[in-house]
């Protein structure tokens, strides 16, 4: 891997920045063309997760902590953003023919613009969760100053894993129904219906082996647990994210030149 393709991901990024949001805008609003409430159904899905896990946890297996429901919304809004920027994303080349074949762009800017767009949806569903936060007391205060590092790393995280699930997706079409089960899966194994140290120690560290887990734990701790997030998950959370970010971009770029052949 060159040194020349390891930064080549991040100039296409700050070259093509202001399109990118322009396409995240509008990938946005063709979602909700012609429909009355618009951008509120972008928070439809996370409140009926949030209402049905509540009423499981709270009221059928009687969970103690009042602010469960708080605890559940730190971890069901990121959590969102990632699993339908990749399950989108990833059949986003295989099913924008025209663009990759008569495009000039760079085709990634199509991946670029699907995480942008989920993005939009996450920073749309915040007001809410300051909604609940204020409902249930819950305090928030300084360690929100790590949002936007935390938004900055969840961004490049799920870029890069879109990117390569998008170029394979490209060649073998089975993969994007893998990965809608897959996330399923992964929603369940990560710490955002439970609380993590309610678990086994084994079960623990085998869930922590999972960076996500991390990223997802930075969010409750400044949402939830008004508390800087521990200095080792962030700084491992984001050279993760970079690593993942290289690594994605590096092959989307090295297949990209026989989409055209394929879509």
């Amino acid at each position: 891997m060159g040194k020349n393709k390891i930064f080549e991901g991040f100039r296409v990024l700050a070259k093509y920045k202001y399109l990118i949001w322009i396409l995240s805008f509008k990938e946005l609003k063709i979602q909700y063309r012609g429909s009355y409430l618009g951008f509120f159904w972008s928070l439809m899905n996370p409140l009926l997760l949030l209402i049905i896990y509540t009423f499981l946890y709270v009221i059928v297996f009687h969970n103690p902590v009042k602010t469960y429901t708080v605890y559940l919304f730190c971890g069901l809004l990121p959590y969102s953003w990632l699993q339908s920027s990749v399950i989108i994303g990833t059949g986003s080349i295989a099913g924008s023919s025209s663009l990759v074949s008569k495009s000039l762009l760079p085709p990634e800017i199509i991946v670029f613009s699907k995480v942008g767009a989920y993005f939009l949806n996450f920073m749309l569903s915040l007001p809410v969760l300051i909604i609940f936060i204020l409902l249930f007391k819950v305090r928030i205060g300084f360690p929100l100053v790590y949002f936007p590092l935390l938004a900055v790393i969840e961004f490049f995280l799920t870029a890069g894993i879109t990117l390569f699930l998008s170029a394979l997706n490209v060649f073998y079409r089975d993969i994007q129904f893998i990965i809608m089960n897959l996330m399923t899966f992964l929603f369940f194994s990560l710490p955002i219906m439970y609380f993590d140290n309610n678990l086994p120690p084994k079960i623990r560290h085998i869930i922590y082996l999972d960076p996500i887990a991390y990223l997802m734990k930075c969010f409750q701790d400044i949402f939830y647990f008004n508390m800087f997030p521990r200095p080792f998950y962030v700084l491992g959370v984001l050279l993760i994210s970079l690593l993942f970010y290289i690594i994605g971009y590096s092959y989307f770029a090295s297949r990209k030149e026989l989409f055209s052949e394929f879509v």
